[in-house]
């Protein structure tokens, strides 16, 4: 209520022209804030990387709490053996490495495996991903870096965020319409036309 209030306070001491750069200005520090961190769909950390017999790409939603990892292999032969392996510590060496074995799903470009993994604090984590078959004889090994934040901001928690920066919107509009019906004034002075002075033609 205090925010709407305020905002309600700007609209009446403020031209609708000069609230415009002020709902600007909002709008810029929620992109802000939203892109200061992960906070949305799997984003891809390696992408179609040569590891024979595979071409190895994962997506990670690296969340504090639980964060996901999808591991997708694509080759000629996808050995059906294939395991695959995540193993996650702090990036700072804080604590020990903890492993998690991630579970195959379906996926018809090939193979994809599903890892949850626990992340209990936001910070930089170190990923170390194995893939292994004892069929093909093959083993391999990637090391990435992910930054696990916070969760991202569900339905209600974004409209709630959000809110303030609709009523400033509103609120300009309100203005603006008015601003465009309110008629002149009744009996107002009219400045008198420009006289226009013409010179001969020489």
């Amino acid at each position: 209520m205090a925010a709407l209030r305020a905002a309600a306070a700007t609209t009446t001491t403020t031209s609708p022209g000069g609230i415009a750069p002020l709902v600007a200005c909002l709008c810029l520090g929620l992109l802000a804030r939203s892109a200061s961190g992960h906070e949305g769909p799997p984003f891809p950390v390696l992408v179609d990387e040569a590891a024979p017999p595979w071409t190895v790409s994962v997506w990670a939603d690296p969340d504090v709490g639980v964060g996901r990892f999808w591991i997708q292999l694509e080759g000629d032969a996808t050995p059906s053996d294939t395991r695959v392996e995540v193993h996650v510590a702090p990036a700072d060496g804080t604590t020990a490495e903890t492993s998690w074995q991630a579970a195959p799903e379906p996926w018809d470009l090939g193979l994809q495996f599903l890892a949850e993994v626990d992340f209990p604090t936001r910070e930089f984590w170190t990923v170390r991903l194995v893939v292994t078959s004892d069929d093909a004889g093959a083993r391999v090994e990637r090391v990435l870096r992910v930054e696990v934040t916070p969760p991202g901001y569900g339905p209600v928690d974004l409209l709630l965020y959000l809110w303030p920066f609709l009523a400033v919107a509103a609120l300009w509009i309100k203005a603006l319409s008015r601003r465009r019906r309110t008629p002149p004034t009744p009996g107002a002075p009219v400045a008198p036309p420009t006289p226009i002075t013409r010179r001969p033609l020489t």
